[in-house]
């Protein structure tokens, strides 16, 4: 399978499996980026990073986390096309996915573990439900 396609083409279809294993693999990385980046933003001490590794230990994570909506929203698409389902779907998952850290960024806590359900209860339905009869 071609990676390019599978993270930035819309066309075609996926199956549940490559379907869980590409959203899992993807946010699975980029916890890992985010976290060997704390540790290492921390190791250093705030008061004493350069600014190239505070590119590298912050914002580097963050502008993967870009990339991860942007990889979601081709998944989904394809998801989408093999389950038949509405086309919208991939535009509010991607939405869902963005709408928890900003409201945690905003200071919205009580809002964030409410809004963090939407994107989970999305993921399971691309994931689970099953292909369309064509």
């Amino acid at each position: 399978m071609n990676l390019k396609w599978l993270l930035l083409a819309s066309d075609g279809k996926l199956d549940r499996e490559t379907f869980w294993l590409t959203i899992l693999s993807i946010f699975f990385v980029s916890m890992v980026l985010d976290e060997v980046g704390n540790s290492i933003f921390v190791e250093i001490g705030e008061d004493k990073i350069s600014f190239l590794m505070f590119f590298i230990t912050k914002m580097f994570p963050r502008l993967f986390g870009i990339l991860i909506l942007v990889f979601s929203f081709f998944v989904a698409k394809k998801r989408v096309n093999d389950i038949g389902t509405s086309e919208w779907l991939p535009i509010v998952y991607v939405l869902s996915l963005f709408l928890p850290p900003f409201l945690l960024a905003a200071g919205q806590s009580s809002l964030f573990i409410a809004s963090a359900i939407i994107p989970l209860l999305i993921t399971f339905y691309l994931g689970l439900a099953s292909p369309s009869e064509e």
